[in-house]
């Protein structure tokens, strides 16, 4: 799908759509940093170390208070 067709697919979302798609997303870099971390592909890790950093600070800007994304974020970051 193009980047345009996502982003306005994103825009029609609802408040909590928007932060069930975070989530996923967060699940999803998580695996893929656990999988790089294990071929010691350390260049990615920190990469996806980025962007779950980026996540956190979109949600806070968003103001989400949920705790499930605490859990992959905390995980995620103490598996280093």
């Amino acid at each position: 799908m193009p980047a345009a067709y996502a982003t306005i697919a994103l825009n029609t979302l609802d408040a909590d759509s928007e932060i069930e798609e975070f989530h996923a997303l967060t699940r999803l870099i998580v695996f893929a940093k656990e999988n790089a971390a294990q071929l010691d592909a350390h260049q990615t890790v920190y990469c996806l170390d980025l962007a779950l950093e980026q996540i956190a600070t979109e949600l806070r800007h968003r103001a989400d208070s949920s705790a499930d994304i605490v859990f992959y974020l905390k995980d995620g970051i103490s598996r280093q």
